[in-house]
């Protein structure tokens, strides 16, 4: 028959043993769970990505940067031109930034105004390229702001950077090899003013006028 004492003592030994293994059952468990890499959550944005839906870049509805033109390599500075089809006197105008001058009100025989150099254009940039064209009339008025789409075909020999200030408040842009013929060919009262009244002017219709 056992002795007591000697009972106990087993017992405590079947105890620690017990307990050392469920310590080494944890620990390899946690081993496990370290050395496992948590699997990273992909954003909805990401798993529901489509590459024939995406979005190109665009400029008042008009997809920039898709045109096999570019400005070409080695341009030189270009002469700023602006060709007045608006009612009144354009007291200065400017291309990101760069001033060009002033124009007169266009007539049949008066085609273009301005005359500064240069346009701030780079060499070999992709076309379309969205330009600033900034200007303002004579007297205490603020500047008008529209930023407009340069598109190619560009010349093999580019000279002029022409301005286009159509009479309904649009503007458009082009590079020539020297200033060509006005695009619309209107009679006017004087170099101020298209008419001697009832002048119309579309300035903010699709520009930002004023701070």
């Amino acid at each position: 028959m056992t002795d007591r004492p000697h009972l106990m003592s087993r017992v405590m030994s079947l105890g620690a043993c017990t307990g050392l293994v469920l310590v080494a059952l944890v620990l390899a468990g946690c081993d496990d769970v370290a050395i496992t890499p948590a699997k990273p959550s992909v954003p909805d944005a990401v798993k529901n990505f489509d590459p024939t839906k995406f979005e190109k870049p665009m400029l008042n509805g008009v997809e920039l940067y898709t045109g096999p033109h570019s400005t070409p390599k080695g341009m030189k500075g270009l002469l700023l031109v602006a060709y007045n089809y608006t009612d009144l006197y354009i007291d200065n105008f400017a291309v990101n930034g760069a001033g060009g001058g002033n124009a007169w009100v266009s007539s049949k025989d008066h085609s273009y105004g301005g005359g500064a150099c240069c346009a701030p254009i780079p060499e070999s940039t992709p076309l379309p390229l969205a330009v600033e064209v900034s200007w303002k009339r004579d007297g205490d008025v603020p500047y008008c702001k529209q930023r407009v789409l340069l598109d190619g075909p560009i010349p093999p020999e580019p000279g002029a950077f022409e301005v286009h200030f159509y009479p309904d408040g649009t503007i458009q842009v082009a590079i020539t090899s020297r200033p060509s013929e006005p695009r619309l060919k209107l009679g006017r009262f004087d170099m101020a003013q298209r008419r001697a009244s009832n002048n119309v002017n579309n300035d903010s219709k699709f520009s930002k006028c004023g701070p």
